[in-house]
């Protein structure tokens, strides 16, 4: 699938999320644009990929077939759909990342083989300029070797812990919501979030990295 200690990298599902990982591992040299896989229904996302010097293709299979560290990076509504189609060539070397808002690893253990070492990622819009905020939890069979591939690789796009699964929705909120504040904003959003069962640690992180510098801001 690879060659020895060289990783690859696939997405499923070519987005600004997608985007912003693999932008993010290519310009701190974590894994080489050659290296990463990209798939799609159509062309619309995949020039972004192309544009990095990374592989595109229109076929899902084709991703697992290249690459062990897969993100599903589709609509959460699509997921499913998605997962049906590529599980016949997801083996136990695999290690798959969802991106999808809302999905549980409940969920994806479901619909996925039986023991497949399986993470849920949250990132935020800032990782598009490395600026992020990313958490993300494991699922059973993944351990302590697969978070710490996955937090190595995403620390390309800003700050990334491990937490507790019932994190991830609240950060989704409060990160992904930074970005709409003015840069001077950040203490209402602290305080906007100050009864949600987050850490205190992590709202002061969300509330800080979620609003990127004025010039970088997209």
């Amino acid at each position: 699938m690879e060659a020895r200690g060289e990783l690859r990298v696939g997405f499923v599902g070519a987005g600004r999320m997608a985007q912003g990982v693999a932008q993010g591992a290519v310009r701190a040299g974590k894994v080489k644009a050659a290296n990463i896989l990209a798939s799609a229904p159509s062309d619309r996302n995949l020039g972004a990929f192309q544009d990095l010097g990374c592989r595109t293709t229109h076929c899902n299979s084709e991703v697992l077939q290249h690459c062990t560290l897969v993100f599903l990076a589709t609509k959460p509504h699509l997921l499913p759909g998605v997962l049906q189609e590529i599980s016949p060539a997801i083996t136990r070397d695999h290690i798959i990342v969802s991106v999808a808002a809302g999905v549980t690893l409940q969920a994806l253990q479901q619909l996925l083989p039986a023991g497949t070492k399986v993470l849920r990622v949250m990132p935020n819009l800032p990782c598009m300029v490395q600026e992020g905020a990313v958490v993300f939890a494991r699922g059973s069979c993944a351990g302590e070797q697969e978070a710490a591939l996955l937090k190595s690789l995403l620390s390309a796009c800003g700050l990334c812990e491990e937490t507790p699964e019932s994190y991830i929705d609240i950060h989704t909120g409060v990160s992904g919501s930074g970005v709409a504040y003015d840069p001077d904003g950040g203490q209402q959003l602290l305080e906007g979030s100050a009864g949600s069962a987050l850490p205190g640690w992590l709202l002061y992180w969300d509330a800080s990295v979620s609003r990127p510098p004025k010039a970088t801001a997209v």
